[in-house]
């Protein structure tokens, strides 16, 4: 039961660090100046927002899939939901936006940001893709590595013209202003953290078992992670690359996240019972409504500041959003925990 207990305690943190980092990511986007962005440390800001975050958030996603097995109609029920919630939260962070636009501020398509394809409908696309992969074969990795190679790839042979009526297009592949996270190439990493718990279940002892053989892997993996990481970073700092990456980008992310779950494992591990420890996990058991609340502070201070902030004020702004988001979602889960011992008393 330990092991269980420990392994969940690293996806929390991998999920805690993922909405940290990617809160900071929307800061630099919407409130940073032009001249931040730019920068090395508005890059290097963007590098922890990009190999750190999304693709590592959706990884565990697809492992727990693969740990609790819904069934079919539940798989569904929750893909709809998240699609829903996602396309309800595009509307109420753009509230102030698209206040402006009907006032005739701006010129601006509506639609644009009520169908973006973010993170929520992707999760939400996923997840009802597994739940068809799932009644074809639970755990037949011959079914799954072929989907995952044409999710991984098939986005960076396919050119789609922009085009302001393909807002539903926009969730499943293209370069589009307002696709995000489309499912190709971002549905891979699902499916990436789908197979490892797989192989994880057939292989248990031998992958935590470690030997030499398993230190020289790593040692080897390590090597060729930082060489390429220089490019990897360049991609990061790029958004319209980063958001439609190729196939390279995920062959190095499957590298980079064995290391990266391996080192949170151990540091997990060392500071068993630490703050800094017990609050990113915290925050990844709670990363949706942390997620989402970020994105509602965001998005409608986002008009009135858009791109004009300094360093120093960028990172002011952070640190106020994040505690905000931190507070509302503690004072969320005290009123939601309120009214469900009120009910069972009533009971």
């Amino acid at each position: 039961m330990g092991a269980i207990q420990q392994r969940n305690i690293t996806a929390d943190v991998l999920k805690g660090l993922a909405v940290i980092f990617m809160i900071q990511v929307h800061i630099m986007e919407q409130f940073a100046s032009v001249e931040v962005n730019n920068g090395i440390i508005g890059r290097f800001f963007y590098f922890l927002g990009g190999p750190f975050c999304a693709p590592v958030f959706l990884a565990v996603m697809g492992y727990f899939l693969a740990k609790t097995k819904p069934s079919f109609w539940n798989y569904l029920k929750r893909g709809f939901l998240l699609i829903t919630v996602g396309i309800l939260l595009n509307i109420a962070r753009s509230i102030h936006l698209l206040i402006t636009v009907f006032q005739g501020k701006y010129d601006l398509d509506p639609l644009f940001y009520i169908f973006g394809a973010d993170i929520l409908t992707l999760a939400g696309l996923s997840i009802i893709i597994l739940a068809g992969l799932h009644l074809i074969s639970k755990d037949n990795l011959f079914l799954y590595i072929p989907v995952l190679f044409v999710f991984a790839t098939l986005g960076s042979f396919v050119n789609i013209i922009p085009n302001s009526q393909n807002f539903f297009l926009a969730f499943v592949i293209g370069n589009f202003e307002h696709s995000y996270f489309p499912l190709f190439p971002w549905f891979s990493y699902v499916l990436l953290g789908y197979i490892f718990k797989i192989i994880f279940n057939k292989h248990q002892i031998l992958i935590s078992r470690f030997t030499y053989l398993h230190w020289i892997f790593i040692g080897l993996l390590s090597i060729v992670i930082l060489y390429f990481s220089k490019d990897i970073f360049a991609i990061s700092s790029n958004l319209p690359v980063y958001y439609h990456h190729d196939y390279m980008f995920v062959l190095w992310m499957t590298g980079f996240m064995i290391l990266y779950v391996l080192l949170i494992n151990q540091i997990s591990k060392v500071l068993q019972n630490n703050m800094i420890l017990e609050f990113f996990s915290w925050t990844g058991k709670n990363v949706t409504i942390i997620y989402i609340i970020q994105w509602l502070i965001i998005g409608n201070i986002a008009t009135a500041i858009y791109q004009t902030q300094d360093l120093l004020k960028s990172e002011l702004w952070f640190i106020g959003i994040t505690a905000t988001s931190g507070i509302l979602t503690f004072i969320y889960l005290k009123i939601i925990k309120y009214f469900k011992n009120k009910n069972e008393i009533s009971f």
